[in-house]
């Protein structure tokens, strides 16, 4: 069931069904909206969202997978990329209210047999987002001098351009060579 909250669409499970045991097992499948969580990143629709809410024994887990599309700028080089992220996420599930305070960390809450899930998804892509994000793994990136694109060639800046503040350094080994 989607309910909407202000202008973004969050996902609210009624769990009603697998607590009152009228079923064993629910299925998942829904457009899940990254918000603006990622400075540089867009991402050209929602991600999926496919998977199950289960109890067996007892037991109550969301094992679902997240696929999702983004594009960015490469982190060496500044081309535009597109990526392709797919991770799974498996959690227990619990009614608030019945677990130690020690334990909720572990568990998904559900309250009034209603789960949200936007918050725990949405936080489980921001941990699995790569820190960073390549246009190939061997890129090359940009020369610091000149901003020459080193994928595309070398650069023709002073490649033996001494930092200012080891000038002096320079100087006394140039003056050691001419006395050899």
């Amino acid at each position: 069931m989607l309910c909407k909250q202000g202008e973004r669409r969050m996902m609210k499970m009624d769990l009603s069904p697998i607590f009152g045991g009228e079923t064993d097992e629910l299925s998942l499948d829904y457009p899940l909206t990254i918000g603006e969580e990622f400075a540089g990143v867009t991402f050209p629709k929602p991600a999926r969202v496919l998977g199950t809410i289960t109890n067996k024994a007892g037991y109550i887990a969301l094992k679902a997978t997240i696929t999702l599309s983004y594009e960015t700028l490469c982190d060496r080089c500044l081309r535009p990329i597109s990526k392709e992220l797919t991770l799974d996420y498996e959690k227990g599930i619990a009614l608030s209210g019945t677990l130690e305070t020690e334990d909720q960390d572990e568990y998904l809450i559900a309250r009034e047999k209603m789960l949200e899930l936007d918050e725990p998804l949405t936080e489980a892509v921001i941990l699995e987002f790569p820190m960073k994000n390549l246009c190939r793994e061997d890129c090359k990136g940009l020369c610091p001098n000149c901003g020459q694109d080193l994928n595309e060639g070398s650069c023709t800046c002073g490649k033996k351009e001494i930092d200012p503040r080891m000038a002096g350094f320079a100087k006394l080994l140039e003056e050691r060579k001419k006395n050899r």
